[in-house]
């Protein structure tokens, strides 16, 4: 298959594409960005015969459309900015389409173009990383084999650092942090979607070592604007996403965003205008070759939970759904970027093979088989347990 990735210059791309490199159904792999030289510099660290490249503006959609035209699948990488023109150069070349997440509200309008890509022939999924992604995936398994659903509970807690760390490092994408640390939230809530400031919910719980035990706080995510959707049939009144980072990264990026540098509006700095976040993003996400990488780290781990609660044959039943997530040393590759990316890369294979034949657009969970998921997971030693109680 033929498969391309947008922002493919990008930390987050970077497992999708060892991914494709690696993996024997994969004949052609187009890297498109625009930061020429970023790419370039990946191209040639990549060394593959597999791989192309194009400099193009994801926001360029009829040059955009022309270079995905043979293409079988299109992983987005860029910022869920340009999901929904990225989307649109799919439609137009008639390519199955898929990114790393649309953080709630984008997540919503790109769920109207189902019909558009219906037509066209193509899927589309929004959201295939780790959360949204594997989380979703996770969740379906779980209803799945429930007759009925209550709730739907997302738990996402990263390890704490050893005290040596140094420096600021995002999990990922800086901009998507700063949007989940300063703009409201939302739970499904007996059936009615509610607003809520950000650092709402806090909710402690335990996770397994090194993690422990963590207080959570609900952020803005579109598994909470999706699963209501998917998981209507079964009655489901209640979702909602918590999120625990490390405590001295939160710390920081709190500190930052009080201090504005989160704020969008320009400010006049000795008569130039700037924008904070583009400030703070210039300094935090300089470009690092990908042979610099520093090297994994034992402590870099991070637990999912997707607790689904429901009727079975009449009775109440459980499903705590978990995956321990862990950096990759084959490609010397830290569990932030490893465990975005590789699982986008799962889900572009599965689109570009076929394997997923509904035609429109779609979460994760409402198209993708969780056994064959899982199974393509535990290649690269992610693993997915299960445990049931109350039947």
């Amino acid at each position: 298959m033929k498969l391309a990735v947008i922002g493919g210059a990008g930390r987050q791309a970077l497992a999708a594409i060892y991914d494709f490199v690696e993996h024997e159904s994969v004949e052609k792999i187009l890297l498109i960005d625009v930061f020429a030289d970023t790419l370039k510099s990946r191209v040639t660290f990549l060394n593959s015969d597999k791989i192309e490249y194009q400099i193009i503006d994801a926001l360029n959609t009829e040059e955009l459309a022309r270079a995905l035209d043979s293409y079988d699948a299109c992983l987005n990488c860029t910022s869920h900015l340009f999901n929904l023109p990225v989307m649109e150069a799919c439609v137009l070349s008639r390519t199955n389409y898929t990114d790393l997440g649309g953080l709630f509200h984008w997540a919503k309008k790109q769920l109207l173009q189902d019909e558009r890509f219906k037509k066209a022939g193509i899927t589309g999924i929004v959201g295939s990383g780790t959360a949204p992604g594997m989380v979703n995936v996770m969740a379906r398994y779980a209803v799945d084999r429930l007759d009925s659903v209550e709730s739907v509970r997302i738990l996402d807690a990263a390890a704490e650092p050893a005290a040596a760390e140094t420096g600021f490092v995002p999990p990922y994408a800086l901009n998507t942090l700063m949007d989940e640390f300063t703009v409201n939230n939302f739970e499904f809530r007996n059936g009615e979607m509610v607003e809520l400031p950000p650092f709402s919910g806090e909710e402690t719980a335990c996770f397994p070592d090194p993690i422990g035990k963590r207080a959570l706080f609900n952020m803005i995510h579109s598994e909470v604007a999706t699963m209501p959707v998917y998981f209507a049939e079964k009655g489901i009144r209640n979702v909602s996403f918590k999120l625990a980072l490390p405590k001295t990264f939160t710390e920081r990026l709190q500190f930052l965003m009080e201090l504005g540098f989160g704020s969008k509006t320009p400010i006049n700095v000795k008569g130039t205008s700037v924008v904070p976040r583009d400030v703070l993003i210039a300094l935090v996400e300089k470009p690092v070759g990908d042979e610099d990488l520093p090297p994994p780290r034992d402590d870099d781990l991070e637990s999912l939970r997707v607790i689904v609660s429901g009727q079975k044959e009449g009775r109440s039943v459980t499903y705590q759904v978990e995956s321990m997530l862990h950096p990759y040393e084959k490609w010397n590759m830290a569990t932030g970027p490893f465990s975005v990316g590789f699982p986008a890369a799962v889900t572009t294979r599965l689109l570009g093979s076929g394997q997923i034949a509904e035609k429109g657009f779609f979460s994760g969970e409402a198209v993708i088989d969780p056994e064959t998921y899982f199974a393509e997971l535990a290649k690269r030693d992610i693993r997915v347990q299960v445990l049931v109680t109350g039947r």
